[in-house]
């Protein structure tokens, strides 16, 4: 599934079973970054001059309106984007958005950067490899855009029909090198050897893979298929700092009823068990992973004293 479920998850919490007023556009389609005319089917009564529409993630300011399906808009209003394929025919229009779905987006991404953290500890295995020469001690870690957090073993193929996969008992990671030598800024020391001319694997530990919008692959975060619930959790977190949950809006109760339904302190009140819950599923995730990938301190022996590495063979 895509991430789109993770937005829909994140605003069906913030919106408490609320549902906005919506509309779709008709043809013709929105097909580029600079068109300032949409054709609704007019459904929502809620359009009009002054009011803000979201399509997808971008966020239009209406500007006039001619009948009931003739809009015109000014946009990528509120910090959103303009989207440069423009918007298909029958794509919905969300009226007045609380919560709209840039932001939503961007909270999802702020989370999984959160869990990213060694505080919260959860990160995505990957590995990269390189052929190993007996001349040289010292490798370019060439990762992408990928960033390395830990490097988690080191392992090279070995010859025969084993293929046991030994480890490189002694290395070291060396950051910030002089990229004339190391492309990547990153330089793995060997200092046991491994087989001339075979593949040496480098399993890592890097950030989870932020989204781009709704299409994206959640598989593609890296994150565990048992910690999908987390990203909607803490980006709802997030987006209740700076407004409240749908119960709590000031504008949807009678002004008699504003002093006791919502008192000062309820959206800390609403957030409290959400919090909990988040932390609750953290931690048990953290150590899920803690479980499949567990610390062994001598993977790196490279602090290791000389006189004892002569006692390590490949």
């Amino acid at each position: 599934m895509t991430a789109q479920v993770w937005i829909d998850q994140t605003r069906d919490m913030l919106l408490s079973g609320y549902v906005e007023e919506l509309d779709l556009v008709i043809a013709p389609a929105v097909t580029d970054a600079t068109s300032t005319t949409v054709s609704v089917q007019g459904l929502a009564g809620g359009i009009s001059r002054g009011t803000v529409i979201e399509i997808g993630s971008e966020l239009m300011y209406v500007t006039a309106k001619t009948g009931d399906t003739q809009v015109s808009v000014i946009r990528g209003y509120g910090g959103s984007t303009a989207s440069a394929t423009g918007h298909a025919v029958d794509s919905i229009v969300r009226v007045s958005p609380k919560f709209p779905t840039h932001r939503i987006i961007q909270s999802i991404n702020d989370e999984l950067a959160d869990l990213s953290t060694p505080s919260s500890g959860l990160f995505q295995m990957l590995t990269t490899s390189f052929t190993y020469n007996g001349g040289v001690d010292g490798y370019n870690l060439d990762t992408g855009s990928n960033v390395v957090n830990s490097v988690y073993s080191v392992t090279y193929a070995d010859i025969g029909s084993e293929a046991s996969e030994p480890e490189v008992m002694s290395w070291r990671l060396k950051r910030n090198r002089d990229t004339s030598s190391f492309s990547s800024g990153l330089a793995l020391i060997l200092y046991t050897a491994a087989w001339p001319g075979q593949k040496v694997t480098v399993s890592y530990k890097s950030p989870l893979t932020p989204i781009t919008d709704g299409t994206t692959n959640r598989s593609a975060t890296g994150l565990e298929t048992t910690a999908y619930d987390l990203p909607p959790l803490g980006a709802a977190l997030a987006l209740m700092t700076t407004a409240p949950i749908r119960r709590e809006f000031l504008d949807a109760e009678g002004t008699s009823r504003m002093a006791e339904e919502v008192p000062p302190g309820a959206i800390s009140a609403s957030m409290r068990d959400l919090r909990f819950r988040r932390d609750q599923r953290v931690q048990a995730e953290a150590a899920r992973l803690a479980a499949m990938y567990p610390q062994m301190w001598q993977r790196n022996s490279a602090n290791r004293p000389s006189s004892n590495w002569s006692g390590f063979r490949a």
